[in-house]
């Protein structure tokens, strides 16, 4: 008897894996949750007993004697409708812990840079300074303005607050110093944004999960003629009268 209703080998080992720790974390959520906040984490934490307990109860549904295979696939359906309730919950939450704390903490971040209102003269000198430069086609200029943006505010201000042409650079170029002098000024926020961007990219990693237990776990065939060879023995036996 087969151990799992659908006996297709790539099939049987995603079962099989999905149901441990190492397979979970390879198909569903590769981060560990004890490095992430408990929001996401008791997600996760959800979303994996969910999904071990479906595979478990399939695995005893598949050995079901008093159910045919097309009443076996049918229940197997009605399985995945309720693991995928709940997975989703989860997915929602993620997805949403992630923009939202990604989005926060490149907005502290950027903080950094806003402009100061009484330096405005300043910024305008760095920008002429640098578009002179630029015009000079000077080879180490690029580098020692990468270095400029990582260790004085002010330039790093200069460079953020306009665009690039006023620095004589690039908008992708400006886009990339201004990149820079975030690592440089805000370290902890840019590593929350991209620490949040992570947990955030696990919610496709659970909904291409989900996709592939769907798949495994039962024959959409086989489920669907169960459904239209069911006979309802509670219909009345025999049609009302008129007008009762």
């Amino acid at each position: 008897m087969n151990r799992y209703l659908n006996n297709n080998p790539d099939h049987v080992k995603f079962l099989d894996m999905a149901r441990l720790e190492v397979g979970f974390k390879v198909n569903f959520f590769a981060m560990n949750v004890e490095d992430i906040d408990a929001v996401p984490g008791t997600a996760a934490t959800r979303a994996k007993y969910a999904v071990q307990e479906a595979i478990s109860r399939l695995e005893r549904l598949a050995t079901d004697t008093s159910k045919t295979d097309d009443a076996k696939n049918e229940a197997a359906k009605t399985l995945f409708k309720n693991v995928t309730k709940e997975v989703a919950q989860s997915i929602k939450t993620i997805r949403s812990y992630g923009d939202r704390e990604a989005e926060a903490a490149k907005n502290r971040a950027f903080d950094v840079l806003a402009p100061d209102a009484t330096k405005g003269t300043i910024y305008t000198e760095v920008r002429q300074y640098c578009r002179e430069q630029a015009a000079k086609g000077d080879p180490d200029f690029p580098a020692k303005l990468s270095q400029m943006v990582r260790t004085d505010i002010d330039v790093a201000r200069a460079i953020s607050a306009g665009p690039g042409f006023l620095s004589g650079v690039g908008d992708d170029r400006r886009m990339h110093l201004v990149t820079n002098a975030l690592e440089a000024f805000a370290p902890d926020d840019v590593a929350h944004m991209n620490h949040a961007l992570e947990v955030g990219k696990q919610a496709e990693r659970m909904e291409a999960g989900l996709n592939k237990l769907g798949q495994a776990m039962f024959s959409s065939a086989l489920a669907d003629r169960a459904s239209y060879s069911r006979v309802d023995v509670d219909a009345p036996l025999i049609a009302p009268e008129a007008g009762e």
